[in-house]
């Protein structure tokens, strides 16, 4: 699992519970290895039988329900992250998933209501101010979006994504020379960025507004 070997992890899981078909934490973590081939079907079978096994654990449900959230089916990972949620409250994660989850579904207030919980639980959640930030711009509350963007770069300096969003927000703000500085920024952070060209004309173009 550690070095990214998830079917030969598989494998070595399969033979775990041939030995033992009632040690949840095998399924848990077979689960997760599907997960990662994105064999979502596979993974949630696997925390069905965690979740059997071991029905007071947080993990379970949190992994099941990005799972179903991989999958589409947003209101089963909603289901899912309640249940985690009442094992483990004070999860900021499992906010987080849940806010994403909701956003999924066209539910914002629910959504910012969870990332500012996860927030609330930790202060440095990078992730949690991103997707905060991203329906912060989605609403043009662009102060907000920048301030949010920024809290998630403090507290993880290499986030491609955050000065991708700041940068795009800086632009729309007319504070060009503050965008071209974020999306040269995230062209270095993001080599391989499918976006890469798209982001390379702007940045030309803004280069070119500078003189």
């Amino acid at each position: 699992m550690y070095r990214g070997d998830y079917r030969q992890a598989i494998e070595a899981y399969t033979l775990a519970i041939a030995q033992d078909p009632n040690d949840a934490a095998v399924y848990l973590n077979r689960g997760a290895a599907h997960a990662a081939l994105a064999e979502y079907e596979l993974a949630v079978a696997d925390y069905d039988r965690a979740a059997e096994l071991a029905p007071e654990d947080a993990t379970v449900y949190n992994n099941r329900g990005i799972a179903h959230a991989a999958m589409g089916d947003f209101a089963a990972a909603v289901d899912d992250y309640n249940r985690a949620l009442t094992l483990a409250p004070r999860d900021p994660v499992v906010y987080q998933n849940r806010g994403a989850a909701y956003e999924a579904l066209c539910d914002s207030e629910k959504a910012l209501a969870d990332w500012d919980r996860a927030i609330e639980l930790d202060p440095q959640y990078a992730e949690a101010y991103y997707a905060r930030g991203n329906l912060y711009a989605a609403r043009g509350e662009n102060q907000r979006a920048i301030a949010d963007y920024t809290a998630a770069i403090n507290y993880k300096a290499r986030f491609a994504a955050a000065y991708y969003g700041r940068g795009r927000v800086n632009g729309l703000e007319g504070n060009y020379q503050a965008a071209l500085a974020d999306l040269e920024k995230y062209l270095e952070l993001s080599p391989r960025a499918a976006n890469r060209e798209q982001v390379g004309d702007i940045v030309a173009g803004l280069r070119a507004r500078q003189g």
